[in-house]
């Protein structure tokens, strides 16, 4: 009773209440699903609300997405387990280096992010992350739609699957982020696997079983380097990579950035201490959604 007088009592004092009512913490659903027509049955996917998203006084408030996609093995679970997405973005946002966002990570399975349904692959997940999962994101909570306040991240295989769905489609994308993206650089027309059982382990037949190396270039993100070097409005690109990665991620990492470069293509290259794993990619967390909290202040 005395706070509530207090806070009548002054305009100031009411206006620390009003913040002291605001949830300290966010939440984290785990394992949602809905229908996605590219997939003809469930997609699921985790979803990060920021520390304020059910406080009245934010109730008309939109708020930017970041969709961050897995690498081989994991699915949407990953990120907020061991990524530690929710721990990294509660302790940005309350110390104001990064506005609230929302983070969506979605199950791509051993998908690649790209369709591969006509192929009897494991279905159109490049349709279903592009298209579908964020008309169900932005129907169902309170998210911006538009390219604006829409950013696609990724490690590993799910760096490839940011890139390309970024460089294909520049105008539903802020900006892109890949960490660690497997490229797979020296894929050519021609090019046999010299273990074929180890490609089905890897890529699950996203791109043909056997292993097909033109269906794999024709969905590569280089492909739609055009796309990007006079897009509808910029995107911006971030890459990442640990110096000691045994996949040989920072090499291709590297390889890409200066063709971005050669194109006059903007873009950040980090490359950090370690290797292929989430001691890397944890860290590298923030600094990116940091980075894209930059960009979409100068959009």
């Amino acid at each position: 009773m005395i706070r509530s007088m207090d806070c009548a009592a002054a305009a100031w004092i009411g206006a620390a209440c009003a913040l002291a009512a605001v949830p300290a913490s966010a939440e984290l659903l785990w394992s949602q699903s809905f229908d996605s027509r590219a997939l003809g049955g469930p997609m699921r996917f985790s979803i990060y609300l920021p520390p304020g998203y059910h406080a009245p006084a934010e109730a008309e408030r939109r708020y930017p997405a970041v969709y961050l996609l897995h690498g081989v093995g994991d699915d949407e679970r990953a990120w907020p387990k061991f990524g530690q997405v929710e721990e990294t973005m509660d302790r940005l946002i309350a110390e104001g280096s990064l506005p609230p966002f929302v983070a969506v990570m979605p199950d791509g399975v051993k998908s690649w992010w790209v369709d591969s349904a006509d192929i009897g692959g494991p279905g159109n997940y490049g349709t279903a992350v592009r298209d579908d999962l964020p008309a169900h994101v932005e129907a169902t909570w309170r998210v911006m739609a538009g390219r604006d306040g829409r950013f696609v991240a990724g490690l590993s295989m799910g760096g490839f699957g940011a890139l390309r769905l970024g460089f294909s489609h520049p105008e539903r994308y802020r900006a892109v982020g890949a960490m660690s993206p497997a490229l797979w650089n020296r894929v050519a027309p021609g090019w046999q696997p010299s273990d074929p059982a180890r490609m089905t382990r890897i890529f699950a037949g996203s791109f043909g079983e056997p292993f097909d190396p033109l269906r794999f270039l024709a969905n590569h993100p280089r492909r739609f380097l055009s796309r990007v070097e006079d897009p509808p409005a910029p995107l911006d690109i971030y890459l990442q990579a640990g110096d000691d990665d045994g996949f040989g991620s920072q090499f291709a990492t590297l390889e890409l950035f200066q063709e971005l470069r050669g194109r006059t293509i903007p873009a950040e290259l980090r490359i950090d201490d370690g290797g292929h794993d989430w001691t890397v990619w944890r860290r590298a967390l923030g600094p990116m959604l940091q980075w894209f909290a930059r960009s979409m202040k100068a959009s």
